[in-house]
């Protein structure tokens, strides 16, 4: 008979909640506690479970049972603290809880009806019209009365819980096979004395000559009732005894040597029962001695051999597939087996006892995986493999594109498949020069992260590149560029088309290179990241040369450099044959910054003689000149038939500023040669 909601309100709260912890059962949680608390006139019973998933790791999920209708806060407050939750509620809640999943009594009926967990007999018998029994059960007539009454459906219910707690076995893995029951027999003596009467209670062992209370009302029930019906398999029962003798004891010990005893009546009270239950290929017995309360089981388990044969043929039906290996990992109430077929991993847990699959999961093995994808993508590279729940996503570099590939795990079968992007278009995207001046960059390592961050490196000659991206959108996270010597030099070039490197020096962070053209020098920083930054310009030293030759040719006919070097700017000494000076010339423009000259005394003396000449129609004989360098003059004295002769030029410029004649040489010619020596005399 399958579950309806009716019958889920109507059951008591412990038989749902065994349903509930056969449902985390069957699916593959072990159940780790029970909890029940209460708020007002709300009850909420909570059934928890873990499972160990070999791929996924541990799972705890808690599934809970509400009567009633608490505050949201309170619920809210016990659910959270399980993590995953599940609960229903027989009563319609009117607020929602957030994250929690609620169902109803629908809900719950259709669940226990797919997953086969049948409704307990006991509910059943409140259902069932009276009269029917399991098939298995005869009906025995006693003769007496059965003073305590047995329930055989009552029984068996009871026993299948005591074996699925203390075995794991599903109550509906279980088939009745037998069930004994053990009576013992006891007497009613009545008696009578010339005072009274009474009635004797004697089971065999232990007699009360005069029966009250609760036992008074049994005695009546032997005296009244006649015979009794029992259901079973099989009936024991306990030899019988003479009643009257005990009794007739007993009252002589007391001196009721009066007492006469009458018709004795037997009934009979149940001792003990046995619920014999098929699981599997092996019995399993349990045993209630109501004597002393006490309940035991009992059960063989299977053997290593027998688990593994269990655990190959399931393979086969569910894969198709014969089992390479097997192993069992773990064996207690359940055993845990692994192993493998040629393109499967599989994990199943049996009951040890049953042989009963409680959990199956199969997943590809990662050669089949990989196989799958590269019949697809024949030239991809694999560059990461991921289980998740259900899928396997492979991570594969094909036609220069990272893709995350998605398949059934149980299947091979592609599910979706998602781009990635181009790790070589990323690193166009940022450095597009490297790749047109390193021809061979090659991809030598990518990684993906979470299926969606790609991490990828490059080297080429002279350059390594890392940048990392987002797949989904292409936005890059991270990048770097390392380049090397020859490269530096070759970046600089390339931005400096007309020059050529002459020299390379390494600097902190990257590189200085020094680049020769055809009329200056340029000195550049190349940075590790392949940016390149003038740091320094001038003209070439042959340059400068021409420049200051043509400048000093306008005052020095035969020029000499003497000195040329570079500081803030080109300076230059020259020296010649009239003139001698300096220049500044600037590092880049080659503009004459500074010029400076003095003309020397050959020129002046020659300067000086030719004027006289022109002038006085003299010659003269140059008796000295006195040059004063840093004033820039220079007087000059000569001696000519006509007199003495004295002039001052500007050496800087060349230019006669001054000139005297003394005549005669008289005393007044004499003092007046004294003044204007004096005059010229420069100092």
């Amino acid at each position: 008979m399958a579950w309806e909601p009716s019958m889920v309100l109507l059951a008591p709260e412990d038989l749902v909640v065994e349903g509930l912890a056969e449902l985390i059962g069957r699916a593959g949680f072990s159940e780790t506690g029970r909890e029940y608390k209460k708020r007002g006139k709300a009850r909420l019973a909570v059934v928890i479970g873990e499972r160990n998933d070999p791929f996924y790791g541990r799972e705890t999920l808690a599934v809970a049972l509400l009567r009633g209708k608490p505050k949201k806060d309170w619920l809210e407050s016990v659910l959270s603290k399980y993590g995953r939750a599940v609960l229903i509620a027989l009563d319609d809640l009117d607020y929602e809880l957030e994250g929690i999943a609620v169902f109803g009594p629908e809900w719950l009926s259709e669940t226990f009806n797919r997953y086969s967990i049948a409704p307990p007999k006991t509910l059943l018998e409140k259902l069932l019209p009276e009269g029917e029994k399991p098939e298995e059960l005869k009906e025995f007539v006693l003769d007496g009365p059965l003073l305590e009454s047995v329930s055989p459906q009552k029984l068996i219910e009871e026993a299948k819980k005591v074996v699925s707690y203390r075995f794991g076995i599903r109550p509906e893995a279980l088939k009745l096979e037998g069930l004994t029951l053990t009576l013992k027999p006891v007497y009613v003596v009545p008696w009578v004395r010339e005072n009274g009467s009474g009635k004797a209670f004697y089971d065999g062992e232990n007699l009360v000559l005069n029966v009250e209370g609760e036992l008074k009302g049994k005695a009546m029930k032997a005296l009244l009732e006649d015979v009794a019906t029992v259901l079973a398999t099989e009936i024991e029962v306990e030899n019988d005894v003479d009643p009257v003798k005990p009794v007739v004891e007993e009252a002589a010990r007391r001196g009721w040597l009066d007492l006469r005893a009458t018709s004795p009546r037997k009934a009979y009270v149940p001792k003990k029962a046995q619920v014999t239950f098929s699981a599997g290929s092996k019995p399993v017995e349990v045993l209630f001695d109501f004597a002393i309360g006490r309940v035991s089981a009992k059960a063989e388990p299977l053997s290593g051999e027998e688990l593994v044969e269990l655990a190959k043929n399931h393979v086969r039906a569910e894969l198709g597939e014969e089992p390479v290996t097997v192993e069992i990992v773990t064996k207690r109430r359940f055993s845990l087996i692994r192993g493998r077929t040629s393109r499967y991993l599989f994990e199943i847990e049996v009951n040890s006892y049953s042989g009963d699959v409680r959990r199956f999961q199969s997943a590809l093995t990662e050669d089949a995986i990989l196989n799958a994808v590269l019949s697809r993508y024949g030239d991809g590279q694999v560059i990461g493999v991921e289980r998740h729940s259900g899928a396997v996503v492979v991570d594969i570099l094909s036609g220069g594109k990272v893709l995350a590939v998605h398949l059934d795990q149980r299947t091979g079968e592609i599910i979706s498949t998602r781009d990635l992007g181009s790790p070589k278009e990323v690193l166009k995207s940022i450095a597009g020069w490297a790749l047109e001046v390193v021809r061979d960059i090659e991809l030598k390592s990518c990684k993906v992260a979470g299926h969606a961050l790609v991490r990828a490196e490059f080297e080429g000659s002279g350059i390594r590149a890392r940048l990392e991206y987002d797949g989904e959108t292409g936005k890059v996270l991270e990048s770097s560029l390392e380049v090397g010597a020859n490269l530096a030099a070759e970046l600089a070039v390339r931005k400096y088309g007309d020059y050529r490197a002459i020299f390379t020096e390494e600097s902190e962070n990257g590189f200085i290179i020094t680049l020769e053209g055809e009329r200056d020098i340029v000195k550049v920083f190349v940075s590790l990241s392949g940016e390149v930054r003038e740091t320094d310009r001038f003209l070439k030293k042959k340059r400068v040369e021409e420049i200051v030759l043509a400048k000093i040719l306008e005052v020095e006919p035969n020029p000499s450099i003497e000195c040329l070097r570079l500081s803030d700017h080109w300076e230059v000494e020259f020296t010649g044959s009239k003139a001698f000076g300096r220049l500044k010339v600037h590092r880049t423009t080659g503009e004459i910054l500074e010029f400076e000259h003095q003309y020397i005394e050959s020129a002046i003396t020659k300067a000086f003689t030719q004027f006289v000449r022109e002038k006085y129609g003299d010659t003269i004989e140059v008796e000295w000149i006195v040059h004063n360098i840093e004033e820039g003059y220079a007087g000059v004295k000569g001696v000519g038939k006509k007199g003495i002769y004295f002039g001052k030029y500007n050496t800087l410029t060349g230019e006669l500023v001054d000139h005297d004649l003394v005549r005669g040489s008289g005393i007044s010619s004499k003092f007046r040669l004294a003044q204007v020596e004096s005059k010229y005399a420069v100092k």
